[in-house]
């Protein structure tokens, strides 16, 4: 029997890394991805509506890491006549709904149109903040989103603007949660002056982290970043998926879906054999090469009969799912490829116009539009009353209005999709399991993927990880 080498789950960073394995360490490598759904590619995959056409899961565009051996991995996948290559201004189009407007210019809160006393007031706490930078000690490791905010925007402007925003979005107030929430929506800057003024002040670091150029639109080429988004020219994340797995397939890679890893066979803190069982109840067992583990560190320390019953987790007070429609018209979001809605009262997390970045995904079906939607305490379960307070808060932003026919709708409710609460409390508890798992000291095996290390979250990060872990072991036990 061949030493294998196991990938536990199936997401997109899971198929790179087995590409990665193949191309950059071992040809002949004998690899196995296990998958317990019946469909691989995560939240990379998409939505099969039959007539009605494909929805990816939500807004996913693959975005550069600069690091060629990596990006190579998804860009080769596809003839570059294949691919909407999303390049300069023009990469990554974001918006926000804010105090009751649709910012299309930029995707940070504008305070230029506020009360004179009002904008003063704030342009003095961020410049304050400024001033006192270098006097202040660093922020310690497990530091809230409240102090990473105070830090950078003084207490007038992260109390009157941002714990509104993270308490709509939340339901908790920002000393509760960990600096990750500041990260997943754009939380870094504000628009404070015209562009005739930034031009001037983008010149120092301190004022640009802090305050942006108002039109992403019209920034000067020479503050564009060199990287780029692809997304495949005819419509669907999934194509690219598909590619991934015939390439893998074709260097032998073997996907067991709807499997788990049900059996660990240890010795000598050396992985030795797993169980893999499938759907219906048939085991297969391996001889263990290494273990890589992308499916989260807490389902890994359950594979390894770690005790969890003490790391109790904050729960999440919103219930995340996708409502998917199609509308006969354009939606009116100017050339948005998304925004994210900061305003209380709205269950809007980010609406997605797809056809904006790839203009395939319109047909003589309609224009799909995806409305990632955070179901909050209290609020009706049935879908009827969630598609309809959907299109009720889409006509609110102005995406839609009564003249538009909405000819198909589907909600869906994934389980284990979508942000956990980013709390302080849970940050540290997926620290506290990381070290357990570490504590046992298993040589061949190597957790990645989403929170596997201290902010290690996006994509880019995770296959930076990735292809950290992949070159540095290069050798295992056998």
């Amino acid at each position: 029997m061949k030493n294998t080498t196991i990938i536990a789950g199936s997401g997109l960073s899971a198929l790179l890394l087995a590409r990665m394995i193949k191309k950059y360490r071992d040809p002949n490598a004998d690899i196995v991805i296990v998958e317990r759904e019946d469909v691989i590619g995560g939240q990379y995959g998409s939505f099969n509506y039959g007539a009605n056409g494909y929805f990816d899961i939500g807004m996913h565009i693959y975005y550069e890491s600069m690091i060629p051996e990596i990006d190579d991995l998804f860009t080769d996948l596809l003839e570059k006549d294949d691919w909407n290559i999303l390049e300069g201004n023009y990469k990554d189009i974001q918006g926000l709904f804010y105090n009751g407007k649709l910012q299309t210019a930029t995707p940070c809160v504008d305070l230029r149109n506020l009360p004179k006393e009002q904008w003063e007031k704030y342009v003095t706490s961020i410049f304050q903040a400024i001033k006192e930078e270098d006097t202040k000690q660093p922020l310690r490791e497990n530091s809230s989103a409240y102090d990473v905010l105070l830090r950078h925007f003084g207490k007038v402007v992260t109390d009157e603007i941002f714990v509104p925003v993270l308490e709509k979005l939340y339901l908790t107030h920002p000393d509760k949660l960990d600096e990750l929430a500041t990260l997943f929506t754009p939380l870094a800057r504000v628009a404070l002056f015209d562009e005739a003024v930034m031009l001037d002040l983008m010149k120092s670091d301190a004022i640009r982290s802090r305050i942006c150029y108002p039109n992403q639109l019209t920034l000067p080429a020479y503050r564009k970043n060199d990287y780029r988004g692809f997304y495949p020219k005819k419509f669907g994340m999934f194509l690219v998926l598909e590619k991934l797995r015939s390439v893998l397939e074709e260097q032998g890679v073997r996907f067991l879906t709807s499997s788990t890893i049900t059996n660990l066979e240890i010795e000598q803190q050396i992985v030795k054999s797993v169980t893999i069982t499938g759907k219906d109840k048939q085991e297969e067992n391996f001889k263990v090469k290494e273990l890589f583990w992308t499916a989260g560190l807490p389902s890994l320390a359950i594979a390894l009969k770690i005790n969890l019953s003490d790391v109790v987790n904050d729960k999440k007070h919103t219930e995340s799912m996708y409502v998917n429609l199609l509308v006969d018209k354009k939606p009116k979001m100017d050339r948005l490829y998304y925004f994210f809605c900061f305003d209380k009262g709205y269950r809007s997390f980010r609406v997605t116009n797809y056809s904006n970045y790839c203009p395939a995904a319109a047909t003589d079906k309609g224009y799909p539009i995806c409305v990632e939607f955070w179901a909050q305490p209290g609020d009706s379960k049935e879908e009827k009353d969630i598609t309809d307070l959907c299109i009720k808060e889409l006509k609110s932003f102005g995406v839609i209005d009564d003249s538009y026919t909405i000819s198909f709708s589907k909600v869906e409710k994934l389980t284990g999709v979508g942000f956990p609460l980013p709390s302080v409390t849970n940050m540290s508890n997926m620290k506290e399991i990381g070290n357990r798992v570490k504590k046992e000291g298993i040589k061949n095996i190597i957790p990645t993927g989403v929170l596997s290390e201290r902010n290690v979250f996006f994509i880019k990060d995770v296959l930076m990880d990735s292809y950290k872990k992949v070159i540095d072991k290069t050798t295992f036990p056998s």
